[in-house]
């Protein structure tokens, strides 16, 4: 259209829109301005502007020819020279320009398009729009098939519109125009479909009149189907030429014939941009048909059946001629795996691996398979291609038994091949990986006898994995471990079926101790670094903590990128795979933390809280602290105690203690975030955070924190807490 603008910005020496345009409030050729949301014309990829106005300038006899009544069809016509190729639409015209010359100027009429040819990616129209005053403006153009409609209207005195739009559900036309005349104008336009005037002929008689349908019109009698096709309808026939059908090796037999016809008849009117924007049309005979645009924007039926000639309207439907004998794909025999891999270039190597290792007959029996199909280049970044009883467990590792598509594989995560082994599945970043690594190319490629996944790597399958023991004894840097599991008498243990997890300390990490333990400490040492099950480290960093075979647990977290252990210990190799379970290399001897000490006793272990041990023997508080609790004690050592005037007796010093104790175990973390805590003699203390130090009460000052017990926590005081009551 770029061609055709540039040709026509000089200006024209006839009258601009003779009796519409009545003002002129710019002059000027060029667009205004003021107005930066001028109208960019947006072309079909199909077909250009210019190629339209180029092959529509020519008046063909007839073509304008319209009927003394516009609600009678053909026959009525002063000069009824129509043939197969013509429908006629009526609409209401409106346009109304928005800048440039004749700005706020509308334009109304009855705009008339006859269709005139059909090719396969458009259709000409040619037609006139008629004024309010009587006056016919020649309108040329074509309404392409993926819904783009170009018009060009020729008032009188040669003025030119150009416009450029799309065509909606209901047939009605909208869009943006270009006008030519003594100036430049740019509006929109919009055409509102009134009436659709087709020949009063079904589409049985289009089809039998054409001449090219000898061979579908005997296929239609034959199977009773030209009745139907000429009732009310409407329908869209895809029809093949006789060409199409002698192309097909032999014409199916009746019933067959039946349903292979009905294959090419959808119930409703498709017009080709319908046709495009559903993709998929369902056909009386149950399965769809599939419309697309190939790489040179050319409609296609099934990716492969060209549309020659489209959007023929008859009375009762719309007729796509097509170049070939569309076949349900049901009625298509599919090809079998080995059929499909000798087809493909891509997967020849395969086929020869598949000849070598005398697998041809079994990928052509029943099944069904899945099959994991390497490429060549897959083949070929091997550094050497197994032979022999090797070649036989390669390639079996890439089968499995059972037809399994994508989506099931993913579901499932892994699949048994019928090697013995499994394949993993996974989704990563929107393709899907087996084994971790391997893409998978082009999935869901069905078989008669299965389905193929095409891969872009060799899946190799797991080496005879070795047990945790064997693992550490074949690894030097643990032999002071093994040394320590023959000396506790683990071996076997460490043998059996499992599957454990395994915390494998380097000989350094032994070497590190001041001295390794013996007996039954030694027992004690080496069960904490193993636990029953088979945890990767991913797995155990989401658990964050695990409990071990010797009972207690070990805590795993993440730090600048790496695992710890208990937040010191780190993990230098993780997820050697054993037999029997997994192993995780690490820096460290895990020690089982030792066993806590009560309250009390911790109270009576330590000289600074001898006061507050004897004020709990004089209030006979002692057994209640011994308990199973959990408490948290705010304990005030001896000097907080000496700075008091008196220490108190009798009820009030039982009042005073019980101030200093709560039920549940609270961290100072726990203590903070709740502000309060409620003790057992029943009033609140109250907890702050000063100056980056804990404060109760305001003015008592913690000075050791988070003091595990077996039946709580302490946190030692540098005063004694006073119950608001006394």
């Amino acid at each position: 259209m770029k061609t055709l603008i540039k040709r026509l910005t000089v200006p024209f020496l006839c009258l601009f829109l003779m009796n519409f345009i009545i003002s002129c409030q710019n002059d000027n050729n060029e667009l205004d301005p003021e107005n930066p949301d001028q109208i960019e014309f947006e072309e079909s990829k199909i077909i250009s502007f210019d190629e339209v106005e180029e092959m529509t300038q020519n008046i063909i006899d007839g073509e304008l020819l319209e009927p003394v009544n516009e609600d009678e069809a053909f026959g009525s016509s002063k000069d009824a020279r129509f043939d197969i190729s013509r429908e006629r639409r009526v609409y209401d015209f409106s346009a109304t320009v928005n800048s440039g010359t004749g700005t706020g100027t509308d334009i109304a009429g009855k705009l008339r398009l006859n269709f005139t040819l059909y090719h396969a990616s458009f259709t000409i129209v040619r037609g006139n729009l008629v004024l309010p005053d009587g006056t016919k403006a020649r309108t040329r153009g074509a309404i392409v098939s993926d819904g783009i409609v170009y018009l060009i209207i020729n008032p009188p005195g040669r003025n030119l519109i150009f416009g450029i739009g799309r065509v909606d559900e209901e047939g009605d036309l909208e869009g943006h125009f270009r006008i030519f005349g003594n100036g430049i104008g740019r509006g929109d336009w919009n055409a509102k479909l009134v009436k659709t005037i087709f020949p009063d002929k079904t589409i049985v008689d289009l089809i039998v009149e054409d001449g090219r349908f000898t061979s579908l019109v005997g296929a239609l009698q034959a199977t009773d189907l030209v009745a139907p096709l000429s009732g009310e309808g409407p329908f869209t026939v895809f029809a093949p030429t006789d060409e199409a059908f002698a192309a097909l090796n032999e014409v199916p037999e009746l019933e067959v014939l039946k349903q292979v016809l009905l294959y090419h008849v959808a119930s409703g009117r498709f017009n080709t941009p319908r046709l495009l924007r559903e993709e998929m049309i369902e056909t009386l005979q149950g399965e769809n048909v599939k419309v697309s645009l190939d790489e040179n924007n050319e409609i296609v039926i099934n990716d492969t059946v060209k549309l020659l000639s489209a959007n023929i309207g008859g009375s009762n439907g719309v007729i796509q001629i097509i170049d070939a004998v569309l076949i349900p794909p049901s009625f298509q025999p599919l090809p079998s795996i080995v059929e499909i891999a000798v087809a493909t270039p891509e997967l020849s190597t395969l086929v020869g691996a598949l000849q070598s290792a005398n697998l041809v007959d079994t990928l052509n029996g029943e099944g069904p398979f899945t099959v994991f199909a390497p490429t060549n280049d897959a083949f070929a970044a091997l550094d050497a291609i197994p032979d022999g009883d090797a070649l036989t467990e390669v390639l079996l590792y890439h089968v499995a038994a059972g037809r399994f598509t994508a989506e099931e594989l993913i579901a499932g995560r892994t699949v048994t091949t019928v090697q013995g082994d499994e394949v993993t599945i996974e989704m990563i970043n929107g393709e899907v990986f087996l084994n971790g690594t391997i893409k998978v190319l082009l999935a869901d490629i069905e078989a008669s006898n299965g389905i193929i996944h095409v891969i872009d790597g060799v899946l190799l399958p797991p080496a005879d994995l070795q047990s945790i023991v064997e693992i550490a004894v074949a690894t030097p840097e643990l032999s002071t471990l093994v040394g320590a599991l023959q000396t506790a008498n683990l071996v076997d243990t460490l043998n059996g079926e499992g599957p454990f997890t395994v915390f494998a300390p380097t000989n350094d990490a032994f070497a590190a101790l001041d001295a390794i333990p013996g007996g039954e400490a030694l027992i004690e040492v080496l069960l904490y670094h193993v636990a029953a099950g088979r945890f990767t480290a991913e797995e155990l960093i989401t658990g964050q903590t695990v409990t071990t075979v010797q009972g207690d647990e070990v805590t795993i977290e993440m730090i600048n990128g790496e695992v710890f252990l208990n937040g010191t210990i780190k993990v230098l190799l993780a997820d050697i795979e054993a037999s029997n379970g997994i192993i995780h290399v690490i820096d460290g001897v895990l020690l089982p933390p030792a066993d806590l000490q009560s309250i009390v006793e911790i109270a009576v272990a330590t000289p600074e809280l001898s006061i507050l041990v004897g004020a709990l023997q004089a209030a006979n508080l002692v057994d209640t602290l011994n308990g199973e609790g959990p408490f948290t004690v705010f304990a005030p050592t001896n000097d907080a105690f000496a700075a008091l005037d008196a220490i108190p007796g009798g009820e009030a010093l039982t009042e005073v203690l019980l101030y200093h104790v709560a039920s549940g175990k609270f961290t100072a973390d726990d203590l903070l975030t709740r502000q309060t805590v409620t003790t057992v003699q029943g009033d609140e203390v109250t907890i702050e955070m000063i100056d980056g130090q804990v404060f109760l009460n305001e003015i008592i000052r913690v000075d050791i924190a988070n003091i595990e017990a077996s039946n709580g926590i302490v946190h030692v005081i540098n005063g004694v807490l006073i119950p608001p009551s006394l």
